[in-house]
């Protein structure tokens, strides 16, 4: 996204100089946000579609369980270095996924002990839903 920098006065037009121009968003990004163009793919339209659908990592994780589960079943597969570092990527992302949920499984308590606190009839409502 460009701006031209002008002055907003109608009876002086070329008082800033032509080069004053600025930029917006050169090259960033915010969040998770994957650009997909004829530049980096030959089919962007059936790529947005499938990452719209299975994120890059989704993919990428059912790679990786596959791969483990092949190199268990295939003894000489897990003495290749490749796929030793494979194993313990999956190993280390397992680790994360594991704390995270306990990160979060904490944060969830605290939340629920501030709602029983706080707002008696919430929590009623959440005890009956959770019943059925």
């Amino acid at each position: 996204m460009s701006a031209v920098i002008a002055p907003s006065w109608p009876w002086a037009p070329d008082v800033a100089p032509e080069w004053l121009k600025q930029s917006f968003n050169n090259g960033w990004t915010f969040g998770n946000v994957f650009q997909v163009s004829n530049e980096n793919s030959s089919g962007p339209e059936i790529e947005r579609e499938v990452v719209s659908k299975h994120s890059y990592g989704r993919q990428l994780g059912r790679l990786m369980d596959a791969m483990v589960a092949i190199s268990e079943s295939l003894p000489a597969a897990a003495k290749d270095p490749r796929v030793r570092e494979l194993l313990a990527l999956a190993k280390d992302i397992e680790c994360l996924k594991r704390e995270a949920r306990q990160k979060r499984s904490v944060e969830l308590l605290q939340e629920l002990q501030e709602l029983k606190r706080s707002d008696k009839q919430a929590w009623a409502k959440l005890m009956t839903a959770l019943d059925e």
